[in-house]
């Protein structure tokens, strides 16, 4: 990320991933004061760095001399062919108090820095520059830590409610393939991770008792626990969704979709995996609490998931 104006408004959306993925959206003096310090600091520290990587000319060196008291000097032989020793020695201590004074300068930065609460490269930004993120409804909420999806990237989640978001979206664009594609029998069930209750809180749109022909009902098995069964009037005319974020990256489902627009597939099973923490842990949610951050409510941590979409396509 390159350098940025302290009134500048950031281009978030032009970040990579993992400079943008956490976000905390503050009230517009605390972003411009913070700035402002730092490019104060950035400029003090290229000043140094400058100073040094030019190299110390001699006089330079000697100008730690004039800083010395006189009594120091009182007695030392003039510079010539046999009295360099000294003035060397002078030379040294010289380069000394340069390099101490530039240790000082760079810890008192170091200590304005640490003053500012900073948790694994979380961006802060100021309300203006969010205007092209998506946030739930009723945010931004000042000082409350925000978590990018991994593949649409405007949208943002609470920290603490990212891993249900995030595979909420998965499997709702699931269920969207496979029902564009022309199911005409929907089945669910948790093969691993998450499990009957966390389906409770999903709302993913599955076929409900208003949608046409639509019937849905829960029950279990020994195997599986399935979460959901529908039937549904399909299609003979399969179409593959537009914008699809999640799909590009899943080969199976490209073969599931492939077959079923080429040859005419009349059966399936689509699993929804959700493997990946993307680096949202609970260690992460507790040094953000400790930075007097906000996580937007109780962190729900990831578990490995696999939840099983079989059913039926129309013939």
């Amino acid at each position: 990320m390159g350098d940025l104006v302290a009134g500048e408004v950031m281009d978030v959306l032009a970040l990579e991933y993992a400079e943008r993925q956490l976000i905390v959206v503050q009230r517009d003096e605390q972003i411009l004061a913070h700035r402002r310090r730092s490019d104060a600091d950035s400029e003090s520290g290229q000043s140094i760095a400058a100073a040094f990587s030019r190299g110390l000319t001699s006089s330079a060196i000697l100008s730690p001399l004039f800083l010395l008291p006189r009594v120091a000097l009182r007695g030392l032989p003039r510079p010539g062919l046999g009295g360099r020793g000294p003035v060397v020695a002078l030379a040294v201590a010289g380069v000394a108090v340069a390099a101490g004074a530039a240790a000082g300068v760079a810890a008192d930065m170091k200590q304005s820095s640490s003053a500012e609460p900073s948790v694994r490269g979380i961006l802060p930004l100021r309300t203006a520059e969010i205007a092209s993120l998506q946030l739930p409804l009723g945010h931004p909420l000042f000082d409350t830590v925000y978590v990018g999806h991994p593949a649409r990237p405007a949208s943002y989640y609470p920290l603490a409610d990212f891993h249900r978001r995030a595979f909420e979206h998965k499997f709702s664009e699931a269920l969207r393939l496979v029902t564009s594609l022309g199911a005409t029998t929907i089945k669910v069930s948790a093969v691993q991770g998450w499990g009957r209750e966390f389906s409770a809180g999903l709302q993913v749109g599955l076929p409900t008792a208003k949608s046409a022909g639509a019937k849905v009902k829960s029950r279990e098995s020994r195997r599986r626990e399935f979460l959901y069964s529908a039937e549904l009037a399909g299609s003979t005319d399969p179409v593959i969704p537009s914008n699809l974020v999640w799909y590009p990256h899943e080969d199976a489902w490209q073969e599931i979709a492939r077959q079923r627009v080429e040859h005419g597939l009349r059966s399936f099973e689509l699993r929804v995996t959700y493997q990946d923490d993307f680096s949202v842990t609970s260690e992460l949610a507790a040094e953000v609490a400790q930075a007097n951050f906000k996580l937007g409510g109780e962190f729900e941590r990831q578990q490995s998931t696999i939840w099983a979409i079989t059913g039926t396509f129309a013939c």
